[in-house]
């Protein structure tokens, strides 16, 4: 049963999620969920990278936490490029292939612009309405599960920062501990109101 006061609050202060959407419970997130052990590796076609480089950028790929991408400068040295950019733990492929690329564009010297050359997301993917990284859903499992009372899990789209409140001002403790980590786009995205 959602608490209407804090739901209004929720809508008085403008904290959807990333997505436009109102903020779900714990029960209803959890059912979106992946098993947070293992993930996949999906490695894309780039036009002139060497099959030994493309089996060495899967080796690293691999380990990361999903959701994952790398992004590379096509027309520079993919072991010696300050524009070889990977990035890890955003709450969804999409976020983490804008991400990477746009760190890629950023530090490539010229030529081409990058494209995206690997994904790593959670072993069983279909896109499904709410995800979140493997961090966020250890954390959203565990710690905020186990709170009793108010609470609510604000993310960021962008970074795939996210931060917990607790409390009668759990919503907007959660947009602030997100913030805090440096992220401009947090909002709401779990709210149980106890």
């Amino acid at each position: 049963m959602q608490n209407k006061g804090l739901m209004a609050a929720l809508l008085l202060c403008g904290m959807a999620t990333a997505a436009g959407a109102e903020p779900i419970s714990y029960e209803v997130a959890s059912k979106n969920l992946f098993s947070p052990k293992g993930a996949s590796v999906e490695m894309l076609p780039v036009p002139g990278l060497l099959a030994d480089n493309a089996a060495l950028l899967e080796s690293v790929v691999k380990d990361y936490a999903y959701y994952a991408a790398v992004a590379v400068a096509p027309e520079e040295e993919l072991l010696t490029s300050e524009a070889t950019v990977l990035v890890a733990n955003h709450h969804s492929a999409e976020a983490a292939a804008a991400a990477a690329l746009a760190g890629c564009n950023a530090a490539r010297k010229g030529g081409a612009e990058c494209v995206l050359a690997g994904l790593v997301r959670p072993k069983k993917w279909a896109a499904r309405d709410f995800q979140l990284s493997l961090e966020g859903t250890l954390v959203l499992t565990g710690d905020y599960k186990k709170q009793k009372g108010p609470r609510a899990m604000a993310i960021s789209a962008q970074t795939g920062f996210f931060g917990l409140g607790f409390g009668a001002q759990a919503p907007e403790a959660a947009v602030q501990a997100c913030a805090d980590k440096g992220a401009t786009d947090c909002a709401v995205a779990v709210v149980d109101p106890g």
